[in-house]
């Protein structure tokens, strides 16, 4: 397959040519270039698709849904707001529940919209004490004998996990995870900093969504907190909704830790893209007010936050630079995944996306493929 971009890039209209879902060349292309090639004009910039790590639905579909059918609602949900590859996001739920999910994605698994790049094991190794909206009856202690279950029962594809550090087991399970290929982020948790900084030692390399459930900074034990604004070797995630952080921290966190290691993620759930109402989460019902989604006693419960949305309130906020996007949103994650993505130049993945001077975004593409256009 043969695809030929056209838009906006470093300040130039150029063409990208797009090969077996391969970038071959960027610039003024031949006449034999185009020859055979798919063309899709914009009018917009471009920009490396999206990456979101940190996703649990969208379109009214959930990843514990377990279905292909959930899969691609969630995944064509996202591809309208420029993500170009996502990891399906489960929450603490029952073993079984688990398993059928993992059961669920086919390897090689073709979406209409995002591509799927495995799944991010949010729980069950959590801690009780930092739960946010995970059903605390269905945590339990780290076991690499569940993990290895998971990675069969997936054929692989759990790419992405979060742990709490100070549980105990967590050494041997993040040393296997790693051995794995498996990422290893830190949260919901309450550790120490000396605990989360073991994790570290043992593999961790991220921490999910800065912030929210884990203990706030103290000057005398800044905690997990204190060492994802610190460490410049842990990235860190980020809901930029301006509801799970305020605007005034978002500011300062980006002071501290620079662009080079954040990475915006939605943590999206089946609410997002849908009007108001009550939806479920991890077998709860969760309240969707004005966009805000909470759990009956108030607890925020992931988000309906897209990323075009997240970079366009860091934009309008001058929290962010337009030629930092890219880093937040794409080449961060390809970094710390291994992925061959995130950048638009010759020898990567044909993922790219078009905005328009709002940064709402207009056409997305994926490997070669037109997945949307507005």
């Amino acid at each position: 397959m043969k695809t030929v971009v056209s838009g906006i890039l470093n300040d130039q209209r150029q063409q990208i040519l797009i090969e077996d879902g391969i970038i071959t060349k960027i610039g003024q292309l031949s006449a034999t270039d185009l020859e055979g090639a798919t063309r899709i004009e914009t009018d917009g910039f471009l920009y490396p698709g999206f990456i979101d790590i940190h996703i649990h639905g969208g379109g009214g579909a959930d990843t514990m849904d377990a279905t292909e059918e959930a899969f691609r609602v969630i995944a064509k949900t996202h591809a309208a707001h420029g993500t170009t590859g996502l990891y399906l996001t489960t929450i603490t739920e029952s073993v079984d529940r688990t398993n059928r999910v993992m059961r669920a994605l086919k390897p090689g698994f073709q979406s209409e919209g995002a591509q799927l790049l495995g799944f991010h094991l949010e729980g069950p190794f959590i801690s009780p004490r930092k739960l946010g909206a995970h059903p605390i009856q269905h945590i339990l202690e780290p076991s690499v004998v569940l993990l290895d279950e998971w990675i069969r029962l997936s054929q692989g594809q759990v790419k992405v996990m979060t742990i709490a550090p100070e549980l105990p087991g967590t050494e041997a399970l993040i040393r296997y995870a790693r051995e794995k290929g498996i990422m290893v982020s830190m949260g919901h948790s309450a550790a120490t900093y000396a605990e989360a900084q073991k994790g570290k030692e043992w593999g961790a390399q991220s921490i999910t969504h800065l912030f929210n459930a884990m203990n706030s900074l103290h000057h005398r034990e800044p905690g997990l907190l204190g060492m994802g604004l610190s460490d410049d070797q842990i990235y860190v995630e980020l809901i930029a909704d301006f509801m799970h952080v305020h605007p005034a921290v978002i500011r300062s966190m980006i002071r501290a830790t620079g662009v080079d290691r954040l990475l915006l993620i939605t943590d999206a759930i089946r609410a997002t893209c849908m009007p108001d109402g009550e939806y479920e989460l991890g077998g709860q019902m969760v309240q969707v007010r004005e966009g805000k989604a909470s759990l009956h006693d108030g607890t925020l419960a992931g988000s309906t936050l897209t990323l075009d949305q997240a970079v366009r309130n860091l934009i309008e906020r001058n929290y962010l630079k337009k030629d930092q996007i890219s880093q937040v949103t794409a080449r961060n994650q390809a970094r710390l995944l291994g992925l061959n993505k995130g950048v638009l130049q010759p020898g990567f993945d044909g993922d790219v996306i078009a905005v328009d001077d709002h940064l709402a975004v207009t056409h997305t593409i994926v490997g070669g493929r037109l997945v949307y256009r507005k």
